[in-house]
């Protein structure tokens, strides 16, 4: 009978051997045990053999799968490659709940082994009552596979992790399986709500759809009119109507929505695997869905003296799907690796995002030291969240918990209130990212950012101001928050962008912080469209910046720079611009571009404008307004362009004024087939210089080329004007009449140019920086000899003597500088 077979149907059979049987396998009648299944025949993928296993040295306890007591004997089979959890007594079909607890016995004995939840399988695991207790418990040099559905039963606990991953090294999960909590499916009683709803913002919903209302989680379960009034109170009809949007008409009138709620109070630490001061793990090719918790967490022990985060953490084409909290938090970890993955619906408790960097804060006594640091996220796509990607630190900026952040390649669209929030970040990095409408007028920013250094490159933002809830603050990007360690911000840069605002009057594409004297913020080779404005937040300190630059830009349905007029900041640059005028909205009190009070250096060099619509009142305040003030504060306006700029209440340039003495230059410059009131509006109050050279105007048609506000000229004010003046309206002026009334002059200003007054040209004096007159009262007769063959040398000193004198009158009369 060598080579023969004992034949066991199940496991149980196997395990109860007679002590014949028993016998024969030691006396070799039988090679080993054949076994057909494990509860029934056929329930595994197929028969296996156990031989006999030596006595000596034992041969490890009994997991239940690859060594088995059987009798007074036991009984050995090893599993050279997968171990299919099957053999360790997981059944398949709903009909069947799991002990996890048997995927646990597989690593007592084949540690450093796969095992494999195989294809056209369905396990429904019980999990415990807690994170640590309950789980799959993962050892080290694990590969897990799972190309089944793995279920938690649906229960009241909602704490449990399915998979734990725990002081472990090189353990990979793989597979095209899923992963699936019971977050739709823990019994609750009395906890729909019927609200009437209209239309959505961007259509209707529909079943399925998330609603998020006073942090709650609703799913909508039905849709259709309702049988009975949604205002009244009754056990199953919870709250009174709740408006999500205008009827259209009357056949809208009476239509609700049924919610489920999926309870708040549900815990929120189950998650589908839990990663946990380990170290090289992968997952790849899954899908975790529907867990109460996260899909996944990454953290670690973190109390101070006791850190140990996870590191070398990778995720690749993983599907994020209808978690509760969030479809993947990072909370104590580094080198993190997130590539081509999905994350979407995410809904149930805050925060609610696709992905969460929140390290834990302070908190039962305990200091914690956990830090989220060198995280990288490409080419993933975050849809139908309530926050796409939020980064949260409890801790102060100076001390950043969360560094050295790198997104590459992501697209965020239909999110409800965020797409990305930076909150007390260190370095942050974005490139290629793909930012579309939240669903919600954004609370603060479709993009929000509070970091010491974040850079954005080669992106594209798209907000809707239409979808706001009546909130009227509404920007693209957001620098502003409540945070008190706003001043620590360093460094804010935007490259090669494309921001756009559809419905954008009330939008903002850039909300600048009032607190940051050391941030620097660069704006280079961005395109602006229909926006609204650029604004500046408002708090209970000074506004305060180091710089503010837009370079290479270009503008279009953009109305200004607006906010505080009084800004402490170094510099203010625009610099080759274009500005296209053509629909810009009409802005009350505010000028395309406003260079505060309190700005040390004003540029404002190489921009293009064009094309104002020539309207009666286009605007009530000039494009460009200057309200330099203080001794030294500088402000330029060179080289720049001003094409068919029509008709506005203002002028083209106005200078505003205080009590020290700013210099203010406004040179080559080019204005072609203008019609405005002025190009130039100069405060005379002001004690100012004014420097306005070499400027081109072309086709001008405006009341007075320069005007002057007031009706006295300030001690030390000065007006330097050389401009060339093509095609001057009839009866008009380059410098209206009233700055040259003789109380004027009498305050002995200085003011040069080859100017029309009252239609006449007039030769002004020369100075120093103009041509003009000169001071022929001043000339004396010359008084040098004929020049000889030879001079002695008194004749030499004579001569010397006289060019001294030629000099001296010569800056006398105006020609030469003084």
């Amino acid at each position: 009978m060598a080579n023969q077979f004992l034949v066991k149907e199940t496991m149980a059979a196997m395990k109860a051997l007679s002590a014949a049987e028993i016998d024969a396998l030691e006396i070799g009648t039988y090679e080993g045990v054949q076994l057909l299944g494990y509860h029934e025949k056929g329930d595994t993928p197929a028969p296996i053999i156990y031989y006999l296993a030596p006595t000596t040295p034992d041969p490890r306890a009994d997991d239940g799968g690859s060594i088995i007591s059987a009798g007074t004997t036991k009984l050995l089979h090893t599993f050279d490659t997968a171990i299919d959890v099957r053999y360790f007594g997981l059944r398949s079909g709903a009909a069947y709940i799991n002990d996890p607890q048997l995927v646990n016995n597989i690593f007592i004995n084949n540690a450093g082994k796969s095992i494999l939840f195989d294809y056209n399988t369905d396990f429904t695991m019980d999990m415990g009552i807690g994170w640590n207790d309950g789980t799959i418990k993962v050892v080290s040099n694990t590969k897990v596979i799972i190309n089944g559905m793995i279920r938690h039963r649906p229960s009241t606990n909602g704490n449990a992790s399915m998979f734990l991953v725990r002081n472990a090294t090189n353990v990979s999960f793989e597979g095209t399986g899923t992963l699936i909590g019971y977050k739709h499916k823990r019994p609750v009683t009395g906890l729909t709500i019927y609200y009437q709803h209209f239309n959505r913002f961007n259509g209707n919903y529909q079943l399925g759809d998330y609603v998020t209302l006073n942090s709650y989680g609703y799913k909508v379960i039905q849709l259709g009119r309702m049988e009975k009034d949604p205002s009244v109170t009754t056990s199953s009809v919870i709250g009174d109507k709740f408006l999500l949007g205008m009827p259209s008409g009357p056949s809208e009138e009476n239509q609700f929505m049924k919610l489920e709620l999926i309870e708040e109070k549900l815990g929120e630490w189950g998650h589908g695997i839990y990663i946990y001061s380990s170290s090289n793990v992968h997952i790849s090719d899954l899908t975790l869905r529907e867990f109460w918790g996260d899909g996944s967490a990454v953290g670690g022990d973190e109390d101070q003296g006791n850190n140990k985060p996870s590191e070398m953490v990778k995720y690749h084409n993983v599907q994020f799907i209808d978690n509760r909290r969030q479809g993947l938090s990072l909370i104590n970890c580094s080198t993190i690796e997130v590539d081509d993955c999905l994350f979407s619906q995410t809904y149930g408790t805050l925060p609610m995002a696709g992905i969460d960097l929140e390290p834990n804060p302070n908190k039962d006594g305990k200091i914690k030291v956990g830090k989220v640091i060198d995280v990288k996220i490409t080419n993933s796509v975050f849809s139908d969240n309530y926050q796409a990607l939020a980064m949260f630190n409890p801790f102060p900026l100076e001390t950043s918990r969360i560094d050295h952040i790198y997104l590459e390649n992501n697209e965020m669209r239909d999110n409800l209130i965020s797409n990305l929030g930076v909150a007390r970040a260190g370095n942050v990095t974005v490139t290629g990212l793909r930012s579309y409408p939240t669903k919600i007028g954004n609370y603060s920013g479709d993009v929000s950012v509070c970091a010491a250094s974040f850079q954005m490159d080669n992106s594209y933002i798209q907000s809707d101001a239409s979808y706001s809830t009546g909130q009227t603050n509404l920007h693209v990007i957001n620098l502003s928050n409540t945070f008190t360690d706003l001043s620590l911000m360093k460094r804010f840069w935007v490259n090669n962008t494309e921001l756009r605002g559809l419905n954008g009057v009330k939008l903002s594409f850039l909300n600048i912080p009032f607190a940051c004297p050391d941030l620097d913020i660069k704006l280079d080779h961005v395109a602006v469209y229909d926006v609204g404005v650029c604004t500046v937040a408002t708090g209970n300190t000074v506004t305060q910046l180091k710089s503010l630059a837009f370079e290479n830009c270009y503008f279009r349905g953009y109305a200004g720079y607006l906010g505080s007029k009084n800004i402490v900041m170094e510099k203010l640059d625009y610099i080759n611009n274009t500005f296209d005028l053509r629909s810009r909205p009409n802005v009350v009190n505010e000028s395309l571009i406003n260079v505060p009070v309190g700005c040390q250096l004003a540029n404002i060099v190489g921009n293009t404008f064009n094309g104002l619509e020539p309207i009666a009142e286009q605007s009530d305040n000039s494009l460009i307004t200057i309200r330099n003030t203080g001794a030294g504060v500088r402000a330029n306006i060179l080289r720049n362009i001003f094409k068919n700029i029509g008709k506005v209440n203002y002028p083209i340039i106005e200078t505003l004024g205080g009590n020290s003495t700013p210099t203010f230059v406004i040179e080559s410059n080019s204005f072609i087939d203008c019609y405005v009131n002025n190009y130039f509006r100069v405060n005379r109050s002001n004690h100012g210089f004014h420097f306005i050279v070499n400027n081109v105007f072309t086709r001008a048609s405006v009341e007075d080329t320069i005007n002057a506000l007031g009706t006295t000229l300030a001690t030390g004010f000065r007006l330097f004007i050389n401009m060339n003046v093509f095609q001057l309206a009839l009866n008009k002026n380059i410098v209206a009449p009233v700055l040259y009334s003789g109380y004027a002059i009498a305050q002995a200003n200085t003011i040069n140019h080859l100017f029309r007054y009252k239609n006449e040209d007039v030769l002004g004096n020369a100075s120093d920086l103009a041509r003009g007159l000169v001071n022929q009262s001043a000339v004396t007769p010359d008084s040098a000899v004929l020049p000889g063959a030879s001079y002695t040398q008194s004749e030499v000193q004579g001569i010397l003597t006289e060019l001294r004198d030629l000099k001296t009158k010569l800056r006398t009369a105006g020609v030469l500088a003084p």
